[in-house]
Parts: structure tokens; sequence; C-alpha cells
């Protein structure tokens, strides 16, 4: 019975310290990351946030182009939208600087300005999402 404990006193820590460094053995071959690595994490993190809100904002422009016109006086939803994509501060109502925003984007690719978000508008301005998620995709693959 000594005999018994005696060599369950040597073999239980041989176990125990044994156990120890196969464990920490194994914490060796775990690769952290380089904060070059970490900021480019980040970065493209960033950048898909940024695609998929263009994303949707093309998706709600796309889905508000049935809508038959709006003009100065408008408010609502349509007008944020139109608002956001001609790069303003959406307030939701379509006053004088939404008409000048829109006169401007009119000329720009040569319809007539009006200062009304019509069909031919609304196409416009779907198209002009798309080459700038283009342009942005295009940068950013230089990167």
């Amino acid at each position: 019975m000594t005999v018994v404990r005696n060599l369950i006193k040597i073999i239980v820590p041989i176990i125990i310290v044994a156990g120890f460094f196969f464990i920490m053995s194994n914490f060796k071959h775990t690769q952290t990351l380089s904060l070059a690595e970490e900021k480019r994490i980040k970065e493209y993190a960033s950048l898909m946030q940024q695609a998929k809100a263009k994303e949707e904002d093309k998706t709600q422009i796309l889905s508000l182009s049935s809508v038959a016109a709006l003009g100065k006086g408008s408010a609502g939803e349509e007008v944020k939208v139109v608002q956001k994509s001609l790069g303003l501060n959406p307030d939701g109502f379509f006053g004088l600087q939404t008409e000048q925003a829109v006169k401007e984007f009119q000329v720009k690719n040569g319809y007539i300005a009006d200062g009304i978000v019509g069909p031919k508008t609304w196409e416009a301005l779907v198209n002009t999402g798309k080459n700038a998620e283009g342009t942005a995709e295009s940068t950013s693959n230089s990167l």
C-alpha cells in the first residue's frame, strides 16, 4: 500500500508537468495579428460597410423611380432619397437648395434643367450611383 502511494506521489506530479508543457506547446502555434494586418482588416470591414450602404441606397432609388415626379414643395422619404443621392443633407423637404441641386445635376447630365425629378432624372440618378460604385471599386482594387 505504501509502495502504491509512493508511486502515485511520483507519477502524478510528472503527469501534471507533462500536461502543462503539452498545453503550452500548443499555444506557440497560435498566430497573432500584426498592427498592419489589423489595420487592413478594419479598412476592409469599413469598405464592405460602405458598399452595403450604397447598395441599399441604389435599391431604394430603384424602388422609388416609379414615383411620378418630385418638385419644389414635395416632402417625404422620396425627397430624402433624392437629397442623399445628390449629396445634400436629407431633411425630406424639396426646397430651394434641393431644387438648385437637381437643376445642376440635370445640366451636368444633359437634361433640361427644370428642377423636377421625373422619370429621366430618376434614371440618371440610378446610373450615376452605379458609376460612382464602379469608381469606388476600381479605387479600392488599386489599394
